[in-house]
C-alpha cells in the first residue's frame, strides 16, 4: 500500500502548490484504474482536514467527453464534507490552479441502497432519494494539457474535484422525467439551454452506477450521501468578474460570482 500513500501525499503537495497537472501514474507504478481508486482511498487519510467522505462525483458522463478520452465508462471521485458549499457563493480564482465550473444535478440519498444495486431501474432508484439540487462542481485541472492527460493519473487525483456548490433543495421531484428535464445556464447574461439527460441519459443512472461501483468494492451507497451526476454543459473556465447562474427547471437555482 505504500505506493498509494506516496502518490496521495504527492497529489496533496501538488494541489497545495497549485502546480501544473502532470501525469504521475508511471512515477508511482499505477497500472490500472483500481490502482487509481486505491490512491483515492489513501487521500481520505491525507485529506483528513477536508472532513469525511460524504458522497461521490461521476466524471466523463457525456458521450462527447468519453470519446475525447477514448473510453466508454465513467469514473468516480470522492466528495469531502468541508468542500461542499451551500447556497450562492463568491469564489476566488486565487484558490485554484485553474478553476473549471460544471453544471449538474446533485442527488441526496434518502435510504441505504444495499447490495445488488446494479439491477435497480431509474424509478426504483428515485424512490431511494430524498432530495435533488441544482449544483456546480468546481474542478481544478491545474492547467492540464487535455490531449496528454492519462486518466489513471486524473482519476487518482480524485477526478479533479475541488468543491461542490449546491443550490435550492427540492424534495418534490418524483414526477419529473430527468431524461428530458430542461436546464439553463447564464454566464454574464448569456443564456444556454440543455437537459439533465445529457449526463448518462438520465442523472439517476449515475446513482445506479455509483451504487454498483461501491457494491463491487464491498460497500454501499448510504443515506445522507450526495451524488454529483455529471455536467449538462461543457466545462466552463471562468474569468474574474463573471456571474454564473444555473437553473434546473422545476427544481431550483444556484449562482456564483467569480473574484
Amino acid at each position: 500500500m505504500s505506493k498509494y500513500i506516496d502518490a496521495a501525499n504527492w497529489i496533496n503537495e501538488q494541489r497545495k502548490t497549485k502546480s501544473v497537472f502532470q501525469n504521475f501514474n508511471q512515477m508511482f507504478n499505477l497500472e490500472s484504474f483500481e490502482d487509481a481508486y486505491f490512491v483515492q482511498d489513501a487521500l481520505e487519510t491525507v485529506w483528513a482536514h477536508k472532513g469525511e467522505v460524504v458522497g461521490y462525483k461521476l466524471a466523463l458522463t457525456s458521450k462527447v467527453m468519453q470519446e475525447m478520452f477514448g473510453v466508454n465508462t465513467s469514473f468516480k471521485g470522492n466528495l469531502f464534507s468541508k468542500t461542499i458549499l451551500k447556497g450562492d457563493q463568491v469564489i476566488s480564482l486565487l484558490n485554484y490552479g485553474r478553476l473549471g465550473v460544471e453544471f449538474e444535478l446533485a442527488i441526496e440519498i434518502g435510504e441505504d441502497f444495499g447490495a445488488n444495486s446494479s439491477q435497480l431501474t431509474v424509478k426504483e432508484s428515485m424512490k431511494k432519494v430524498s432530495a435533488v439540487y441544482p449544483a456546480f462542481e468546481l474542478i481544478d485541472d491545474r492547467n492540464a494539457d487535455y490531449p496528454s492527460v492519462d486518466l489513471i493519473s486524473q482519476t487518482a487525483d480524485n477526478s479533479w474535484n475541488a468543491n461542490t456548490v449546491v443550490g435550492t433543495k427540492s424534495q418534490n421531484f418524483s414526477h419529473l422525467d430527468f431524461s428530458i428535464n430542461e436546464v439553463c445556464k447564464s454566464i454574464n447574461g448569456n443564456i444556454e439551454r440543455s437537459v439533465t439527460g445529457v449526463a448518462l441519459d438520465n442523472p439517476f443512472n449515475a446513482v445506479i452506477w455509483i451504487a454498483d461501483f461501491l457494491n463491487k468494492r464491498g460497500s454501499e451507497l448510504k443515506r445522507g450521501q450526495i451524488v454529483m451526476t455529471g455536467s449538462t454543459f461543457p466545462t466552463y473556465f471562468p474569468q474574474k468578474g463573471d456571474t454564473i447562474e444555473y437553473e434546473v427547471f422545476n427544481v431550483g437555482k444556484v449562482k456564483l460570482n467569480i473574484t
